[in-house]
Parts: structure tokens; sequence; C-alpha cells
């Protein structure tokens, strides 16, 4: 098992799959034998937005429908979590949920707990609002991730495929839907909490950071979304899902990556080359009182 370590308060995922064919078009029309990029239809609209997350509620502000759903369902929460390997009948752990749009069913919990060295362990819980089981994706064990990490495994490929509806799938995949929400639903169930970037903003070190695009493959059908998520203070993953044409999962990888610094060569201060001062226009003075001749014309 490879060793992550948790920095600020996130998952530092490494991935060694290479990302590729990242290419930040606004909107770009190819011709019939490339693939086409477009931007995202679910952006928030204020142009201040520079992240876009899902809220992120504790587990003593639920409100009280959604807490007596995660009450009814504690017995399959900790039976499923016990199947993967963590015991929620010992101390320090706690939880926060969120929503997905598109999971409309689904309350999506993200159980942690803490231990005194500075480790973790994760996992998301999906509770069906109506019939239905719960699912568990195992993400962290004390700061050590599955053999095969969540961002791309056939365990939370297929959770996220069985709990997103078909017809939401396909509507959501399509250059005129949500399917910036779709990833970040993805994201959310496989790593905990994700903030994706819609632009750098200040920050010099998101400069190279891709925006959301969707690739559209004309020749297969297929489509893959890429956007940056911004994981922690100095770093961020960027994130490829590849999804079919009916918007159903097929792979997905997380290439975690560091923020980009400005070098200057050599360590030194940039020299600052003066401009020339140009030459002072000629200019020609009265003589105190005397006023220049005015020729009036003809009205």
């Amino acid at each position: 098992m490879d060793l992550v370590k948790r920095i600020g308060g996130k998952v530092a995922l490494a991935a060694t799959l290479i990302l590729c064919g990242i290419v930040n078009l606004a909107v770009f029309v190819p011709p019939a034998t490339m693939a086409q990029e477009t931007q995202p239809a679910d952006v928030p609209p204020s142009p201040d937005a520079q992240y876009f997350e899902f809220p992120h509620i504790p587990a003593s502000q639920l409100d009280s429908t959604d807490a007596s759903l995660v009450s009814a369902n504690k017995a399959a929460i900790a039976a499923e979590a016990r199947f993967f390997g963590y015991d929620l009948s010992l101390a320090g752990w706690n939880w926060d949920a969120s929503t997905c749009p598109a999971m409309p069913e689904e309350l999506l919990l993200h159980y942690r707990r803490s231990f005194s060295n500075g480790a973790e362990s994760l996992f998301t819980a999906l509770v069906p609002r109506t019939a239905g089981r719960v699912y568990v994706v195992p993400i962290l064990y004390r700061n050590a991730m599955p053999f095969r990490s969540a961002t791309g495994s056939e365990r939370s490929i297929a959770v996220f495929n069985r709990v997103v509806p078909a017809d939401v799938a396909a509507a959501a995949i399509q250059p005129d839907g949500k399917w910036l929400a779709l990833g970040l639903c993805y994201a959310d169930m496989a790593y905990g909490n994700a903030n994706i970037v819609n632009r750098a903003g200040d920050e010099m070190g998101l400069a190279r950071a891709p925006q959301p695009l969707l690739h559209l493959s004309e020749g297969n059908s297929a489509r893959s979304i890429v956007f940056t998520d911004r994981n922690a203070p100095g770093q961020y993953l960027v994130w490829t899902i590849t999804f079919s044409q009916k918007g159903r999962v097929t792979a997905a990888s997380a290439l975690q990556l560091s923020d980009y610094v400005a070098r200057v060569r050599n360590g030194a201060e940039p020299a600052v080359k003066p401009m020339p001062q140009g030459a002072e226009p000629p200019v020609k003075t009265l003589p105190p009182g005397q006023e220049p001749p005015v020729k009036p014309q003809p009205q």
C-alpha cells in the first residue's frame, strides 16, 4: 500500500496515470475527425465564484429529516463499513453530509477518524432516501489507501453508476447538460470533499491548472471531463473522468501536481531596464500679456 499524507485537512492522493489531451479553449468546434471541447453549462453565474463545491453539513447541523434517515440506517452503515475494515463502534468517528443533484435519492456521508499521529481513516457512505441499500466506498485506512485508489477503483465506478439514474446521467453528459456537477459528484464520493477551480483568480500557483472542460470524442462517442481540485495549499489534483455516451463512468484518475512557481534565473531579482526618455515636444511661449491673434470665422 502506498502511504499518503493528509495535508490541510485534505488527502494528497498520488496517481501515476499520465494526463493527456488537455487543451484549455473556451469553445472549439473542430472537424469531424477531431474531439470537441466545451465549457460547462453549470458553472456558478457569479464572476467572483472561484470554486465550485457542494455544501458539506456537519452531523450536528443536519436537519431533522436527514438526521432521522441516518439514524434509521445506522446499523446498515456500520455493517457495510465493517465489511471494508472500518469499525464505527470505536471512538473518534465523525461525519458530514452532502447532496448531489445527480444522485437525488442518495445522501452522501463522509466518515472520518483522526489519530494522534495525524493519520486519518476515511470512507463515503451512500444512504438511500427511499428503498435501496447502503453502499460504502473505502478511501483511506490510517492514511493508507486501498490497493486500488478510490479515485478510479472498480468499486467507486460500480457504485456511482448504480446510484445515478440512467436518464439523469444521459442528460448530464451532453454539452449543454450539467456535466461538471456530474463530475463533482463522482469526485465528492471517491475523495471526500472536492473543490473545483473555475478560474485561477489571484493565485499564481493555479496559473497552469486546467479549467473545467468536456472532451467529446466523435470517433467512439466517449466523453471525458477534466477539472482541477484544490485539495490542499500548495498542491492540486487534476481529475480526468471518462464516460460513455450514456453518462456511465468507464475510468477515472487524479494526478497530484504542485503549485506553479515563477522562478528567476540564478535566483537573482529580475533587472528592471529603464525606458529611454523621449524628447519633449517644442512649445512656443507667448510673452506675458500678449494674446494670440484670433481670425474670426464667417458665420
